[in-house]
């Protein structure tokens, strides 16, 4: 489930993941979201690397939230949203934005205090209809996003719940689960800032 307010990580946390491949064989490495259905438009591959045989890979980064603008139009797994603008979203003061058509080009503007535990992306009635895509993300790279549609009202979770896996899909782009061979959901515990995920060639065995 996404995470609300409530039980999402405190925005500036440090997290660290530690990926080890313990197979003979590379692997394509990947970290996304899941959500339920009605989480509004596409999941997209956060962090994605190759590991060669009996290679690990640390990763480190900064809980922040973000609204993510893209040029994608054709929306379909293992396509690039393509991000041209992100920008910090802070609960309870700039947690709201409007995507909007300034001098005939999209822009996310007018940030404002939103909904408690929500982010808000509202279209403008002046976006021309699939003319680009919009919605969040995490550490300044997109999680979730949908087609520009005019006077629609997008809303997330604080934090997605992410999941580690291998498969064929790369960082930034759409994908569905035809091309995800393995997964396991990546929770980090209260209180937890590290982890170990070791991939053993069929499944994952993590630790915290």
């Amino acid at each position: 489930m996404e995470q609300g307010a409530e039980v999402a990580p405190p925005v500036g946390v440090e997290f660290t993941l530690t990926v080890v491949n313990d197979t003979t064989e590379p692997t394509n490495v990947m970290i996304f979201p899941t959500a339920p259905a009605v989480v509004p438009g596409s999941p997209v591959v956060w962090r994605s690397f190759d590991l060669g045989p009996d290679q690990s890979a640390v990763l480190e980064w900064r809980h922040t939230l973000n609204f993510v603008r893209g040029t994608l139009t054709d929306f379909g797994p293992g396509q690039d949203y393509d991000p041209v603008q992100i920008v910090e979203a802070v609960p309870g003061q700039s947690n709201q934005v409007t995507l909007a058509l300034v001098d005939g080009e999209l822009a996310l503007v007018g940030q404002q205090a939103g909904p408690p535990g929500t982010l808000l992306v509202v279209q403008d009635p002046s976006v021309p209809p699939g003319s680009g895509n919009v919605g969040v993300g995490i550490a300044g790279l997109g999680t979730f996003v949908a087609l520009a549609e005019p006077g629609v009202k997008q809303g997330y979770g604080y934090a997605p719940q992410f999941s580690i896996g291998t498969g064929t899909y790369r960082q930034g782009q759409l994908f569905s689960t035809m091309g995800i061979n393995t997964q396991a959901p990546l929770d980090y515990p209260g209180g937890a800032t590290t982890a170990t995920a070791v991939f053993d060639g069929t499944g994952w065995n993590i630790s915290y």
